[in-house]
């Protein structure tokens, strides 16, 4: 009997264990898979392929930089989906680990939030409280600005959310939680910041 009472804790420990690591494993593909995904038309673009440009800012398509951009967005593209596979299979490793998890917080922030102030900033243009560079909101002309809104910062905005939760399930103790929910939290107010001081970092 007591050997039994003695293995209930341990089983506990290690359902808690496998639902964890499972956690760990959605968590990391879903980032694969969102941020290959938005990966994939950069990487077309940056191969000089030209269909879904139309949804773009006109000026941004005249920038001589605009196919290494699209390269150097395929990169952190990727990098950014591989963290998800490399805090599952690399995570044992504490000095990997660590690393892997400040790489993650920083894209986290970055991408949170640049799409929450990009969708505000969005909604206020299309509002008329925020002017374009060629004057008032028209859906004729501004059809990107909609793109923005709806497509494009959502993207981020999900993006940033997903490497939070996988920052959050690769850690297994409580207390290690709420540390990394903190952080994050804090790096989405300073990107907040930034933005509002005129500078985005994509």
């Amino acid at each position: 009997m007591s050997n039994k009472n003695a293995g209930g804790p341990q089983l506990i420990r290690l359902e808690s264990q496998l639902s964890r690591s499972r956690e760990l494993v959605w968590s990391g593909y879903a980032v694969f898979i969102w941020s290959i995904a938005y990966m994939i038309p950069h990487l077309y673009w940056a191969l000089g392929g030209t269909i879904g440009m139309s949804i773009l800012k006109p000026s941004v398509l005249e920038l001589p930089q605009w196919e290494l951009i699209n390269w150097l967005a395929s990169a952190f593209l990727t990098v950014a989906g591989f963290l998800g596979i490399a805090l599952i299979y690399f995570g044992n490793s504490k000095p990997l680990k660590w690393l892997l998890l400040t790489i993650t917080l920083a894209g986290s922030s970055v991408a949170a939030s640049h799409g929450i102030y990009g969708i505000i900033y969005r909604l206020l243009q299309i509002a008329g409280v925020v002017n374009l560079e060629s004057g008032l909101f028209n859906v004729n002309e501004h059809a990107f600005v909609l793109w923005d809104l709806l497509l494009f910062e959502p993207w981020f905005l999900i993006e940033g959310i997903l490497l939070a939760v996988l920052g959050w399930c690769s850690f297994n103790k409580s207390s290690e939680r709420r540390i990394w929910l903190i952080l994050c939290t804090f790096g989405i107010i300073i990107g907040l910041v930034t933005g509002l001081i005129g500078v985005r970092f994509a």
